[in-house]
């Protein structure tokens, strides 16, 4: 158990309380301080006693506390103090409101800046659902799974399903892969299984660019007969997977944004609730708060302090301490 107090001896206390009505007999009364002081102050150390031998302060010393800088007996800002767990479930739900309910104007800042978080979220999400519906449609308009299968089989054209529209295709994906069937490639996926990686796939990889309409064999504006899978990086290769890339890339990027103001949100929740908690005095002793014994986290009439320690520059340690 930890103890925050300082006691003197008990033969020092019993000769105040004897020596003390003599003292105050004999003083003049403009240098007399306050009787509510002045006995306060001895009941204290008499008190401070008992607590030392018991370990807990008798039950009518509420009364002289105010006067050591403690917990004054006055509720804080015109209302009965508060359990701080009251504040700090508002601070979770929404940062700064706990710093408010307390009395803190810095809490208005705090949930602007949450409502502003929310709204990047949110708006950003929109962005990136409306860049992902939009890749979808181009890639339906302009990817096309019977070219690639004809890419990968080099006869395609003696198929009775045969689309000779894909006779400029044919036997492509296998000169440069070596695979004879598109659902033999180790990425390959359909829609029915996995949307979102099939789509991915169609601009990412170079084995499904042969699906694009425009595709173009970068042997032939290249002018060589060499089969190098890295030239089917260049981008004339296909136009259309290009404005694909980006449109998908602009609906990433939204949602990366999103992320973060997520993470800001989160953040912001963490640092009012650990900031009411010091305000309430649970970290680091006072923390300017009351701490009384009324503002003290307790679970099932157990001491909970919480324990924050930095660690370096980059992380820290955030912990909680039941004291039995």
């Amino acid at each position: 158990m930890r103890n925050t107090l300082h006691f003197v001896g008990p033969a020092l206390v019993a000769l105040l309380l004897g020596l003390w009505p003599h003292v105050a007999a004999a003083a003049p009364d403009a240098a007399t301080p306050p009787a509510t002081f002045s006995a306060g102050w001895l009941m204290r150390q008499a008190d401070l006693e008992v607590a030392r031998v018991t370990g807990a302060l008798p039950e009518d010393s509420r009364h002289w506390q105010g006067d050591i800088g403690g917990v004054s007996g006055q509720p804080r800002h015109g209302r009965e103090h508060p359990a701080p767990v009251v504040p700090m479930l508002m601070s979770l739900v929404l940062p700064g409101a706990g710093e408010v309910y307390l009395g803190y104007k810095r809490g208005f800042l705090q949930m602007a800046l949450d409502m502003a978080s929310l709204y990047g979220a949110v708006h950003n999400a929109d962005q990136g659902r409306q860049k992902r519906d939009e890749y979808f449609a181009f890639a339906d308009r302009h990817w096309f799974e019977p070219k690639l299968d004809a890419a990968y089989d080099p006869n395609y054209l003696d198929r009775p399903d045969a689309d000779f529209d894909y006779s400029q295709v044919v036997g492509r994906g296998t000169d440069y892969f070596g695979v004879t069937n598109y659902t033999d490639l180790p990425l390959w996926v359909s829609v029915v299984a996995d949307r979102r990686e099939y789509y991915e796939n169609l601009g990412k990889w170079n084995q499904f660019v042969f699906g694009w309409d425009d595709f173009i064999d970068p042997r032939v504006f290249l002018g060589t007969s060499d089969i190098d899978i890295a030239n089917l990086n260049d981008p004339r290769t296909s136009a259309n997977r290009e404005i694909y890339r980006q449109i998908r890339k602009d609906s990433n990027d939204a949602y990366a944004r999103r992320d973060r103001f997520v993470y800001l949100s989160i953040g912001m929740r963490v640092f009012s609730v650990l900031q009411v908690a010091y305000l309430e005095g649970l970290l680091f002793g006072n923390g300017g708060g009351a701490g009384s014994e009324q503002s003290k986290l307790e679970i099932a009439g157990h001491r909970v302090d919480l324990i924050v320690e930095p660690v370096g520059l980059s992380r820290g340690v955030l912990g909680a301490a039941i004291s039995f």
